[in-house]
């Protein structure tokens, strides 16, 4: 599968991203996550997602408990390579993980309002 980056990037904000825990698989492998061990996942904000393999996914992970920080990553969908960890679906990463404040600072509040618009 190959990923074109010409592509205009659309702008994703956290209520449309699903959580993954970027350091359970960090030891085994960098850019694989562990997303879920059935077919449904919640986003941020309850809604369920429907996972199959292939689908592109936005991602997020609380890193204070205290302040509302973040990190970012995205990726494709994929079955679970590993025997040993317990998940039907993971997802292989395609962009590095960063700050949600970032990540926010790449776009412009129009970019942001356009796509909250198209929803």
């Amino acid at each position: 599968m190959t990923v074109n980056n010409n592509c205009k990037k659309i702008y994703k904000g956290l209520n449309s991203r699903i959580f993954a825990d970027f350091d359970n698989e960090r030891g085994v492998d960098s850019d694989i996550v562990g997303l879920a061990q059935i077919d449904e996942i919640k986003n941020y904000m309850g809604e369920t997602i429907f996972l199959k393999e292939g689908d592109y996914v936005y991602l997020y992970m609380p890193v204070d408990e205290i302040l509302p920080k973040y990190i970012f990553s995205e990726g494709f969908v994929i079955h679970n390579p590993y025997e040993f960890k317990p998940y039907k679906w993971c997802c292989k990463l395609t962009r590095e993980l960063e700050y949600i404040e970032d990540y926010e600072s790449r776009y412009s509040n129009d970019e942001k309002t356009l796509v909250a618009k198209s929803y």
